[in-house]
């Protein structure tokens, strides 16, 4: 217990792999594929930065207070506007452009197929896109926005931070590509693709989680939309393509614009 406290860090980080391996590589163990459809240990597997991020704080003194004050930071208005707006205002264009060019590929799309998403129950999607915010937003960003992000830089850049939280979380994915649908779709050529978008993805939600005043709530409801409209069955195509290379698009504009700050800059870690 005095190493964990001494080292949050690697306690985080062996916390949320334990929970998010231990529970996907026991479906893998079984011989599971997880496709659109209820699958509670995979959504277990989701929650491990969260558990991680929980456990360590606790482990601090005030650290576990300071974080819940995080989940409940709401920011201005126009912070709201980019975490909804943003891969709104892409889906749609992306949708319209499909109903006026077929080439598109994506071709047309019922409501039922955006209530499907791999290891959520089959819903609509409204109640998908809140239980992604639940489970995929503040089940992740809470541990690697809400915790990594603010503990490393206090000592590194910003910019720096986020890639190092870039790459922990894409090899946080690992095991989901021995049992997901989607992921196992991907052929090997297109994982380094996979990998920079990720790491856009945690520049741009470093950024975010910045600038909102360390709210975990924005990032996280950032994320449920995102993942809405780039992993459900109805965002599959060209939809969850151009979500995607608009996100590694973001993140090379705040890098050339310095948009992320160059020294450490701390908002306050959580543990």
């Amino acid at each position: 217990m005095t190493w964990l406290r001494h080292h949050p860090v690697a306690c985080f980080l062996t916390v949320t792999y334990a929970v998010t391996w231990g529970a996907w590589l026991s479906l893998a163990a079984a011989g599971h594929t997880v496709g659109a459809g209820f699958e509670p240990l995979y959504l277990l597997g989701l929650l491990g930065p969260l558990i991680g991020a929980v456990v360590t704080s606790a482990l601090r003194a005030g650290g576990l207070h300071d974080l819940m004050l995080r989940f409940t930071r709401i920011p201005r208005t126009r912070w709201w506007l980019i975490a909804l707006g943003l891969p709104l205002a892409i889906a749609a264009a992306t949708l319209v452009g499909a109903l006026i060019i077929a080439t598109f590929g994506i071709g047309f799309r019922t409501e039922r197929d955006f209530g499907a998403f791999s290891g959520f129950p089959l819903t609509n999607p409204l109640v998908l896109w809140f239980l992604l915010v639940v489970v995929n937003g503040f089940g992740e960003e809470a541990g690697w926005r809400g915790f990594l992000q603010s503990r490393l830089q206090d000592r590194r850049s910003p910019l720096t931070a986020s890639l190092v939280v870039g790459a922990c979380w894409a090899l946080w994915h690992w095991p989901a590509f021995l049992i997901t649908e989607t992921y196992r779709q991907i052929p090997p050529a297109m994982l380094p693709v996979f990998f920079l978008g990720l790491l856009a993805g945690s520049v741009f939600l470093a950024w975010l989680y910045n600038r909102s005043g360390g709210s975990i709530l924005v990032v996280a409801v950032w994320h449920g939309t995102y993942n809405l409209l780039s992993g459900s069955v109805g965002a599959r195509g060209a939809l969850a393509a151009i979500e995607t290379i608009a996100v590694i698009v973001l993140a090379i504009a705040l890098i050339v614009r310095r948009q992320l700050p160059q020294r450490a800059t701390s908002t306050g870690h959580p543990a």
